[in-house]
């Protein structure tokens, strides 16, 4: 008799079956952990050691089968039991992967603009960086398809020091960018990376710009982060319109002066630029924030006054920027307009204090609740 080919005997022995079958088990426990995952019941480190047991288990399992004295053909049940349960399993874990795309189509990931790093000790580079991750972080937070942490919590100084994955840990992000900025004479060079939760590099790039061409190096930043967040292509073109809307005034000194004052200096050093670059909307829309800054740490009796100056300011600032809705969320957030109108947060999806003004106007304590839980989200470092 002619000896079998080891085929057959793997054919003979069921090696195949048992591999199909520990597969499919696998699979369908993979899935599930996956999704226990992202719904942060499962943290993913767990994840990550099923996929590397399941590994190690697949070889155990073909050595097994094949030692296993099992005359199959006296077990036809056990055959066919097992059959059903492969089966059962391919189905049960296609439905979760079905599943876990339409539940991915509805959830908005989260994403945390970190600090971006001067690589020098001069504060005009680290005013600049500031003001770059400020803008760019304002251009992601309108988009609804997405859920931005608000700056206060993704600077916060309980981050430094840590690996990518705790600050994703903390903050509860799915998304994380972070960049270093370099400055020349009237060069800029940025590096931006964009990184997944678990720690995982998803993208880098670095870019060189004039310093006073900030709208130009935005706009190009945001042209290679839109694909790697999933955005849809034609909500680019609005957010590009709002940053070219708002323009700089000519001169580097003009834009360090800016990028001081949104870093979170005073106004008066704005004033100099006012009188050959009033058409300029960026230096009356950090002017107007300064200054909300400056009224809430004024007495009292000087915060009307202060407030007044500040609104005069974002009207010309609406007069230059159209399209920003850097203007609206400030009179937003540093008057009574928004209080209690529930139609801000479509606008403004990713601000934190809309939300709080949305819970304590709600009516009903469920949906106070509810706004307050993702304000708690947007700002997770915030003091609450």
């Amino acid at each position: 008799m002619a000896e079998k080919s080891l085929f057959s005997q793997l054919k003979e022995r069921r090696v195949f079956r048992a591999m199909l079958l520990y597969v499919a088990l696998l699979w369908v426990a993979l899935q599930a952990a996956d999704l226990l995952a992202d719904a942060r019941i499962l943290d993913a480190q767990v994840v990550r050691w099923l996929i590397l047991l399941g590994a190690a288990g697949l070889p155990i399992t073909i050595v097994a089968s094949w030692f296993l004295e099992a005359p199959w053909k006296e077990r036809r049940a056990l055959a066919i039991a097992g059959d059903v349960v492969i089966i059962l399993a391919i189905v049960v874990a296609a439905s979760l992967f079905a599943w876990q795309q339409w539940f991915t189509s509805f959830t908005r990931p989260t994403v945390a603009l970190l600090r971006i790093e001067a690589t020098d000790t001069r504060s005009t580079t680290a005013d600049l960086a500031a003001h770059l991750g400020s803008r760019l972080r304002m251009a992601l937070a309108t988009r609804p398809e997405l859920r931005v942490i608000e700056l206060s919590s993704s600077r916060d100084p309980q981050l430094e020091g840590l690996s990518v994955a705790d600050r994703a840990d903390k903050l509860g992000a799915d998304l994380l960018i972070t960049g270093t900025l370099a400055q020349g004479s009237s060069q800029l060079r940025l590096t931006l990376q964009v990184y997944a939760a678990d720690g995982e590099l998803l993208h880098s790039e670095t870019y060189e710009e004039r310093t006073t061409d900030q709208a130009q190096l935005q706009s190009r930043v945001l042209n290679n982060l839109w694909p790697q967040l999933s955005l849809p292509e034609d909500s680019l073109a609005e957010i590009s319109e709002a940053i070219t809307s708002c323009s700089y005034p000519h001169g580097t000194d003009a834009v360090l002066a800016i990028a001081a004052a949104d870093a979170g200096g005073d106004s008066q050093s704005l004033e100099a630029f006012l009188e050959n670059a009033d058409r300029a909307g960026m230096l009356h829309l950090v002017m107007a924030g300064a200054l909300f800054r400056e009224r809430r740490e004024a007495p009292a009796v000087q915060q009307p006054v202060i407030q007044s100056i500040a609104m005069q300011r974002l009207a010309l600032a609406e007069t230059h920027c159209p399209n920003t809705p850097d203007v609206e969320l400030l009179r937003l957030t540093n008057s009574l307009d928004g209080r209690g109108d529930d139609t801000v947060l479509v606008r403004h999806p990713s601000s934190a204090t809309l939300h709080r003004f949305a819970a304590e106007a709600a009516a009903e304590p469920a949906r106070a609740d509810l706004y307050l839980k993702e304000a708690k989200m947007l700002d997770p470092l915030g003091s609450w």
